[in-house]
């Protein structure tokens, strides 16, 4: 129901008490008529005192209800638009208008409601550009992850699908984390049909800028000091290591591991050994931990082959990672010396 109705309605008992006083009136005036009948006074002069008073009582409640209905009227317009106007303004709101503010000038209670809308609209204007910045970013850095994760497969899994050696398989096991770091595994191509090749580097920063980062370095640097290099010479069964990460050997016949003397190691067909990244080393804490970590696995299946050997490997990662947090990806490179024909 509309203010203007709601305030007609109230007018009402006005009525009612204005009709209840000109009937008491009416009824004094009949008293005193008989008082001055009982006076002695004409029938003339009462007729003209009674049209006199009643006509006064007939203005006065006449004037009265209409200065009443006038009044509440006015205040029924000064209250109805300011409140259409906010209704308005809420409106606005609700399709999308943010941040326009309205200006009453009306009582102090529809001027504070009109303050708290616009205050409520400006709220409302702040924290949808959050969101829409929140969401540029989130989209942003998930472009950059997906991208990461595509020149990651392109600088280690790629490159593993298409070696193709006499010499050496290989095998990788990774689990990423939120802010991957690039790993690159170069596997370049031999003119010697029993020689193999390894040259893997780490990027020095997360994310995408530092893949970028690796590769260019690695393309037009190549230093020996910032990456890890392997050749395997088949002829003589030796194999030289060089570089940061130094990898684990393991003896398939002996099923134990082996140690490095001078940067090499003879190896025999079927020994395996494992490059790791940096993130694996700490999540693992050190060597000895990775060491009893192939162990467990490499007594029991390293003769069945390096993809039993993996995926028991994979196994016991996936346990290890799921009570215990990765803030670094965990690349861990597994290789097998194969039988000459």
């Amino acid at each position: 129901m509309k203010i203007r109705t709601r305030l007609l309605l109230f007018l009402l008992p006005t009525f009612a008490i204005g009709i209840i006083l000109s009937a008491l009136l009416m009824a004094y005036h009949w008293y005193s008529i008989r008082e001055h009948i009982a006076g002695g006074l004409t029938i003339e002069i009462i007729d003209q005192k009674f049209h006199h008073s009643l006509l006064l009582i007939a203005t006065a409640v006449g004037l009265t209800i209409a200065s009443t209905t006038a009044f509440l009227l006015i205040i029924a317009n000064k209250i109805a638009r300011p409140i259409q106007k906010l209704n308005n303004s809420a409106l606005a709101i609700a399709a999308g208008q943010y941040g326009e503010s309205v200006s009453l000038n009306g009582p102090k209670e529809i001027a504070e409601l009109a303050n708290t809308l616009n205050t409520m609209s400006e709220c409302l204007l702040e924290n949808i550009n959050r969101l829409k910045d929140n969401s540029l970013l989130r989209e942003r850095m998930y472009g950059e992850y997906e991208c990461a994760l595509l020149l990651q497969h392109l600088m280690l899994q790629k490159n593993i699908d298409d070696c193709r050696s006499d010499a050496i398989a290989v095998k990788s096991l990774t689990h990423f984390s939120d802010n991957p770091r690039g790993l690159l595994l170069d596997l370049p191509k031999s003119n010697k049909h029993k020689s193999f090749h390894i040259h893997m580097a780490e990027a020095e920063e997360t994310g995408f800028e530092g893949m970028y980062d690796l590769l260019t370095r690695y393309k037009y640097a190549k230093d020996a000091q910032l990456q890890t290099t392997l050749f395997f010479d088949a002829n003589t069964s030796q194999l030289h290591c060089q570089g940061l990460h130094l990898p684990i050997f393991w003896s398939l016949d002996q099923k134990k591991f082996l140690s490095l003397q001078d940067g090499s190691i003879a190896v025999e067909a079927g020994d395996l050994f494992f490059l790791f990244n940096q993130g694996f080393s700490q999540f693992f804490k050190d060597r000895k931990s990775i060491q009893d970590l192939l162990a467990k696995v490499l007594k029991v299946f390293a003769a069945d082959g390096l993809e039993t050997t993996v995926s028991m490997l994979q196994k016991e990662i996936s346990f290890a990672t799921k009570r215990k947090e990765i803030f670094d990806d965990l690349h861990l490179l597994c290789f097998q010396v194969l039988r000459q024909p």
